[in-house]
């Protein structure tokens, strides 16, 4: 590091199972979902159709199951600068998302988020850490849980970048 000021990089061994944040809420406007779906391309009518949603069972208008990630985030960059470090430098490679609904997201929804570094591991000749989230609704039912899991250290040049 050329500047004092700077942190050290969140490397594998100063990455602690357990590394947190309290939790964080989200409200999820109609603005955040016509984002995501301009953005994304994803334009199924039962994000806007609230007649349509509740003829498919759900109890009305919901929100892309992966905006998920949007609404609830892993936010490892702030877990890493909380506990003293900055992201490193080089790729950070997506490697697996493994996820699992509990009830829809809607449009007015609340979210609250937990993320932790759930666990590490090494395969390969790669480290991987796998960071987990679980977030509940303003009524306190879970909605959402997902692991995430980054190539953390040992990534080939081509990997993609993070």
């Amino acid at each position: 590091m050329n500047d004092l000021t700077a942190k050290p990089p969140y490397e594998w061994d100063v990455a602690t199972v357990g590394d947190t944040l309290p939790p964080r809420d989200t409200t999820v406007g109609y603005d955040l979902v016509q984002l995501y779906m301009d953005t994304s391309g994803d334009r199924n009518p039962v994000f806007t159709d609230a007649a349509l949603a509740r003829s498919c069972g759900l109890p009305g208008t919901t929100v892309p199951a992966s905006m998920a990630m949007r609404v609830a985030s892993t936010r490892r960059t702030t877990i890493m600068d909380a506990k003293g470090y900055s992201h490193p430098v080089r790729p950070t490679p997506f490697a697996k998302w493994e996820c699992e609904f509990f009830a829809p997201i809607t449009p007015g929804d609340v979210i609250t988020a937990n993320s932790q570094l759930d666990h590490k591991y090494e395969k390969n000749g790669r480290k991987y850490l796998v960071w987990k989230v679980t977030a509940r609704n303003q009524r306190g039912e879970p909605v959402i849980e997902y692991r995430s899991t980054n190539a953390w250290e040992g990534s080939k040049p081509g990997d993609r970048s993070r």
